[in-house]
């Protein structure tokens, strides 16, 4: 029932069937801290905060945990669930969007029949985002975790120990997950973790911009740089290029062309410390996301720096994106291989 079974969707690259539930360690050992925290009397500010996060994402997690669970759960459904989650984080975490360093936008997001669906597609743009590049071994959780650093960072650069303590239980409880996903993927996150992530990243970004006003919103921008510019880039090429819908899966994402390019590589073939294309791939866009991520931290005192390190971060996707496509690896010579053997 929990296990991804199937084999031959055109999104899978694993060759034995996995369980789909990391995602219910990462939001029970959170939940886990918050119960053993009211227990021992802790009802601070930061045990409240993680309380409403929790309780706000449970919508974007129960549909894709359901999903996880059924296969019977739309991506209109999933996206619809992650908008009420980002409504609920409206209303009772405060965490909408208010600045976008362009003043006339700014001035409209004070009204608030501007403010909410803006704000909801942001947070459900973000919590698909990471769900979209969920395919390899760490890559969703490993981002997550390094934009919740990131976040973090730039909290207590401005003061906020509070936003910086809970990224890091937030990466302390995806990194526990890793340690059973990465590298060989003995249990998965699910749609149900990735949603969750996604979420949890999405809202601490809009506390950040927030509650401290010396970290501007390009940056927070910047540190999520690569799975929104992967989303983006997706729905362009998917809307322009291939004529297909939006939402429909497939295998074209920068994802699977580094782990074709990887897999057409002679040295590929050598099994001798077993079959490492899958982890290879996720180290390799790790280093692509430290690309934006460091710099979001480096570049936070000048927002022109920002804005056009982020320019380059794109073009710089888009030219890694094509030459792999020339390089290839959508060619007929390529033959998926199953990775994995538990």
């Amino acid at each position: 029932m929990t296990g991804d079974s199937d084999l031959a969707s055109v999104q899978k690259v694993h060759g034995v069937s996995v369980p789909r539930i990391g995602g219910i360690a990462v939001f029970g050992s959170l939940l886990l801290y918050v119960l053993a925290a009211l227990a021992c009397g802790n009802r601070s500010a930061f045990i409240e905060l993680l309380s409403l996060t929790l309780a706000c994402a449970l919508p974007a997690f129960g549909a894709g945990l359901v999903e996880d669970m059924t296969k019977a759960v739309s991506p209109a459904v999933r996206l619809a669930m992650t908008m009420v989650a980002a409504l609920l984080g409206y209303f009772l975490l405060t965490a909408s969007l208010t600045r976008t360093g362009v003043p006339f936008f700014d001035h409209a997001l004070q009204f608030t029949l501007v403010a909410i669906p803006v704000t909801l597609v942001a947070v459900s743009g973000v919590s698909n985002s990471i769900n979209l590049i969920d395919g390899y071994n760490g890559l969703a959780s490993g981002v997550c975790c390094a934009v919740l650093l990131g976040i973090g960072a730039l909290g207590y650069a401005s003061g906020d120990t509070m936003l910086l303590q809970m990224t890091l239980l937030c990466v302390a409880a995806l990194a526990g997950f890793m340690m059973w996903n990465f590298p060989f993927g003995r249990i998965f996150l699910g749609d149900g973790g990735a949603y969750f992530a996604g979420f949890v990243v999405a809202e601490l970004a809009l506390l950040l911009v927030e509650r401290d006003h010396a970290v501007g919103p390009w940056s927070v921008l910047l540190l999520s740089g690569y799975p929104v510019t992967e989303t983006l880039f997706s729905i362009a090429r998917r809307r322009l290029v291939t004529r297909t819908p939006a939402a429909e899966p497939d295998a074209q994402h920068l994802h699977h062309l580094v782990y074709r390019w990887i897999s057409l590589q002679p040295w590929s073939t050598d099994t001798r410390l077993g079959d490492l294309r899958n982890p290879l791939t996720t180290v390799a866009l790790w280093l692509l996301n430290a690309m934006a991520v460091v710099p979001a931290v480096c570049l936070r005192d000048s927002e022109l720096s920002t804005i056009i390190w982020l320019g380059g971060f794109v073009v710089c996707y888009g030219t890694l994106y094509c030459s792999l496509y020339r390089a290839g690896t959508f060619g007929a010579g390529f033959v998926q291989r199953p990775w994995i053997e538990l």
